[in-house]
C-alpha cells in the first residue's frame, strides 16, 4: 500500500482564484447540508469515487424517513467557474502523476467565501484515490459536519434570545445559546425543567433542560438515560389529550455514543420520541452533560415536529448544533 500523508489545517496553499488576504470575501451560496464534488467522470465512475459518494449520501442516524447526511451534486473540473467556487462546502479531487504530496487538504481561512469550507483530495492515481478517501473517511465527514455546524451556532449566537439564555444560566447553572425565535413553554411541573419551543406553521422545533444526581458510571448509561428521559417527559410534556405526554419510541433503534464537548463528558442519544395517547412524534438528539464539580447530570435536547414536512434533516441539525453550545461557568 502506499504511503499516505495527512496535510495538516495550515498547510500553506496558493489556490487560484481566492481573494487577496486583506480583502473581503462573498458569501457562500448553497443551502443547509449541501456538498459540491468537482471531479471527472472517470474519478466519479472509479471505486474511489462510488465510495465518496456514498459516503457522503449514507442514512444520517435517528429520523423517521430514510435521509442522507449530505445532499450531492458532482460537476467536471472545467464547470468550477467563479460562481461555482462560492458554494458553501466544497470538495475537488485531483488525479495526477504530478501530484507532490497525496492526502487531503483542508481550508477554511483561505478558501473562496466566507465562512466556506473546502476540500482538496490529491492522489497519484485511483488506487491511491479510494485508499485515500477510505482512510479518512471519518475526517472528511467530521469536516463539513463541524463548518455547518460552526455556521449555524455563529448565525444564533449573533441573533440569542439574552433573556432566555439569562434565564437557564441562573436557573441551570449553564451557559448556553438560546435563539431569537424560540420562547418560554409551560412544563407541567417545572421544577428543574425548562422547556422552550420555536413554532412554525409547517413545524415545531423544541429545546429541554433538566437535570439529575450523578450517583456512579451507571447514571450515565444508556438505559438510565431513557429511563431519566421518560420520566421527565411525563412528568413535564403533556401531549394534545388528558393523560397524552411525551415518550422515547423504543421501538426505533436509539443510538448512544460518548464525546467530549466544551471541556466536559458528553454522552449522546439519537432517536424518535412519541406520545402516548395520541399520535405525535419526531426525531430528538440528547446530550447528558456531566457536571463533576456538582455531581449532576444537565440534560439538553431538541426535538422536532414536523409531520408536513418529509425532510426533518436540517430542522434536527439546528437544534442539535445549539447542545454544541453548553459550557459550565467554570468553562
Amino acid at each position: 500500500m502506499k504511503k499516505i500523508v495527512y496535510l495538516p489545517l495550515l498547510t500553506a496553499l496558493i489556490v487560484a482564484g481566492c481573494n487577496d488576504a486583506g480583502s473581503l470575501k462573498s458569501n457562500i451560496t448553497g443551502s443547509l447540508g449541501e456538498v459540491m464534488i468537482v471531479m471527472t467522470d472517470k474519478t466519479k465512475t472509479s471505486e474511489g469515487g462510488k465510495y465518496l459518494l456514498e459516503m457522503f449520501r449514507q442514512e444520517m442516524t435517528g429520523l423517521p424517513q430514510v435521509e442522507s447526511l449530505f445532499s450531492v451534486s458532482v460537476i467536471p473540473p472545467n464547470a468550477l467557474s467563479d460562481v461555482m467556487k462560492m458554494f458553501r462546502n466544497i470538495v475537488i479531487i485531483n488525479i495526477s502523476p504530478n501530484i507532490e504530496q497525496e492526502g487531503v487538504k483542508y481550508l477554511t481561512d483561505n478558501a473562496w467565501a466566507k465562512d466556506q469550507a473546502l476540500m482538496f483530495i490529491e492522489a497519484h492515481d485511483l488506487e491511491s484515490f479510494r485508499e485515500i478517501v477510505e482512510h479518512y473517511e471519518i475526517k472528511i465527514l467530521s469536516f463539513f459536519v463541524s463548518a455547518e455546524r460552526k455556521r449555524i451556532l455563529s448565525f444564533h449566537t449573533k441573533n440569542r434570545n439574552i433573556e432566555l439564555m439569562q434565564q437557564v444560566n441562573s436557573t441551570m447553572g449553564i451557559n448556553m445559546v438560546i435563539p431569537g425565535g424560540f420562547r418560554a413553554a409551560k412544563p407541567k411541573s417545572g421544577i428543574n425543567f425548562k422547556w422552550f419551543s420555536n413554532e412554525a406553521p409547517a413545524y415545531s422545533e423544541g429545546l429541554l433542560i433538566y437535570t439529575f444526581d450523578y450517583i456512579d458510571e451507571n447514571s450515565f448509561s444508556k438505559e438510565n438515560l431513557i429511563f431519566k428521559r421518560d420520566s421527565a417527559l411525563k412528568e413535564n410534556i403533556q401531549g394534545s389529550f388528558e393523560g397524552s405526554y411525551m415518550a422515547t419510541e423504543t421501538n426505533f433503534p436509539i443510538s448512544y455514543k460518548t464525546l467530549t464537548v466544551n471541556g466536559h463528558e458528553t454522552a449522546e442519544l439519537r432517536g424518535l420520541w412519541k406520545t402516548e395517547g395520541d399520535f405525535m412524534g419526531g426525531p430528538f438528539v440528547q446530550f447528558a452533560h456531566l457536571d463533576k464539580i456538582n455531581k449532576r447530570i444537565i440534560i439538553t435536547e431538541g426535538y422536532v415536529y414536523a409531520p408536513q414536512k418529509l425532510n426533518k434533516r436540517n430542522h434536527v441539525w439546528q437544534v442539535e448544533s445549539l447542545l454544541y453550545s453548553v459550557k459550565f461557568p467554570t468553562n
